[in-house]
């Protein structure tokens, strides 16, 4: 139901507001979360022109939050990304909509209007381990250079 850009995204923003004293390279929140550069640059450049992140180049430079992760929902970020359409009517064998939904499209837009509730109630602050403990993020790579038995980095998530 969540595209892949909808996830890097999701968890780009949430290593962000865990980081909230320094700004961060496509590049280098990449590497931390284990997601590819290249396409999260883009995804990190389409939160920017929906304002959920500051960009800042040069020196120094990187993406910031541009609002409290205690006013910022996980939906909002999923709405940048990749809006979510309800289901407005049924599609008829000719063409035509039905302003009635069918027991199909109902449970469909029933589900969806589930899940924005979810994560509309969701603050990025809820999902913060202030103690360090926990990742903020399944995916981040660990500090520790030990090895599985397969050899991939510990704290990694397994590629899709």
């Amino acid at each position: 139901m969540i595209s892949l850009t909808t996830e890097y995204a999701l968890r780009a923003v949430v290593w962000l507001a865990a980081n909230p004293n320094r700004s961060m390279t496509a590049r280098e929140i990449a590497e931390t979360i284990g997601v590819p550069g290249g396409y999260l640059a883009k995804v990190l450049q389409g939160l920017g022109r929906a304002g959920i992140l500051h960009s800042q180049r040069g020196l120094g430079g990187g993406f910031t939050l541009t609002r409290a992760p205690s006013t910022l929902t996980l939906w909002d970020i999923v709405e940048a990304v990749d809006p979510v359409r309800r289901i407005k009517g049924c599609p008829a064998a000719d063409g035509a909509v039905n302003d009635e939904l069918c027991p199909l499209h109902r449970q469909i837009d029933n589900a969806v209007a589930a899940a924005a509730k979810t994560l509309s109630s969701c603050k990025l602050s809820k999902l913060i381990d202030g103690t360090g403990k926990v990742p903020p993020v399944c995916g981040t790579v660990t500090k520790s250079k030990t090895a599985t038995k397969s050899g991939a980095k510990l704290g990694r998530r397994p590629k899709r």
